[in-house]
């Protein structure tokens, strides 16, 4: 595998390109992936790094971009249906980088996920959606769900949640993934929390784990969903 450097032209305000690197295996097979980060991450968050090395060793070519605010510096993110139409930009710069590519994933850490699906719902294609840590919800406040635009999304979504995950009440997840038309995977990492670490406090065996140890330990559920998109 190897990892290499670029820039995506994008027209935002006064951003005319953002970051990206790109994850090419030694043997490609699956569909293609682009991946963006949190709210107030970037492409090197070091979760959003491993899980674009752990898809590119099952084979799918790997896409980490920044979003146009935080190429810009800005602390905040947009509210996320404004970054639907720069997202959609990224999108297809990155396709017509890549040509070959036929079939994409699409999808992100927590904001980013969540802009994509939006995306998604208002007719980008895709052949899936991947979520690490989708924002649910505002941390505690579960009468505010950002599922209003799940039932126009057309393709099936994998989420990869912490089980103490601030962002995600995991019982109001689950009764809401019913929304989404086609069948979703939902994937609970046992003492994570939104960015899928896990503190000794809160591990099963009283040992701390970073989310690159706990993201790499996923490669039997990423590899079974993907196989669900063939």
């Amino acid at each position: 595998m190897s990892v290499e450097r670029f820039t995506i032209p994008v027209e935002h305000g006064s951003i005319e390109e953002v970051s990206a690197a790109v994850h090419t295996p030694s043997r490609r097979r699956g569909p293609a992936v682009l991946l963006t980060h949190g709210a107030g991450g970037d492409l090197d968050g070091a979760g959003l790094v491993a899980l674009a090395e752990l898809l590119a060793e099952e084979g799918s070519l790997v896409v980490r971009v920044n979003l146009p605010h935080r190429e810009a510096g800005q602390r905040g993110a947009p509210r996320a249906d404004r970054a639907v139409g720069p997202y959609r930009s990224i999108v297809e710069q990155v396709r017509a980088r890549y040509p070959r590519e036929r079939r994409w994933v699409l999808g992100g850490k927590s904001y980013g996920g969540r802009v994509a699906s939006m995306a998604v719902a208002d007719g980008l294609a895709c052949a899936g959606l991947l979520f690490y840590g989708y924002p649910l919800h505002p941390p505690g406040k579960t009468d505010q769900l950002r599922v209003s635009h799940w039932p126009k999304v057309p393709v099936r979504c994998l989420f990869l949640q912490g089980e103490r995950d601030t962002f995600c009440n995991l019982e109001v997840l689950e009764d809401n993934v019913t929304k989404l038309p086609r069948r979703a995977t939902l994937h609970v990492v046992p003492g994570a929390d939104h960015s899928l670490d896990i503190k000794a406090s809160a591990s099963p065996d009283g040992t701390r784990r970073a989310a690159p140890e706990v993201i790499a330990r996923l490669g039997d559920v990423v590899r079974s969903w993907l196989h669900t998109l063939e």
